[in-house]
């Protein structure tokens, strides 16, 4: 009867840590992202695919410094990010749309 119970422990226990992998991966976009200097304001899920082999693109929508010069030319002001395996690298950047 102990065995069963701790069975059931140890699958509840493995899937209450299941979901913490999720904001392992957030922590690490964001590092990713002031990396490339891109302060992040605001984190998304952008794609996502599960299995075994699943992964996790985020869209990092970044603070960008203000600038004087009105010609200036728009640079990128989000960055996709994928994560697989806990290990988060750069995709590219995205560039802002016209509001």
């Amino acid at each position: 009867m102990r065995f069963v119970a701790v069975i059931l422990f140890v699958l509840t226990l493995f899937g209450v840590v299941q979901p913490a992998f999720a904001d392992i991966d957030q922590i690490q976009a964001r590092e990713v992202a002031r990396n490339n200097n891109c302060t992040p304001k605001k984190i998304s899920v952008f794609q996502q695919s599960l299995g075994s082999e699943g992964t996790t693109i985020y869209r990092i929508d970044c603070t960008m410094p203000k600038t004087d010069d009105a010609n200036a030319a728009k640079g990128a002001d989000a960055l996709l990010v994928t994560c697989k395996k806990n290990l988060c690298e750069l995709l590219r950047p995205l560039t802002g749309e016209a509001k």
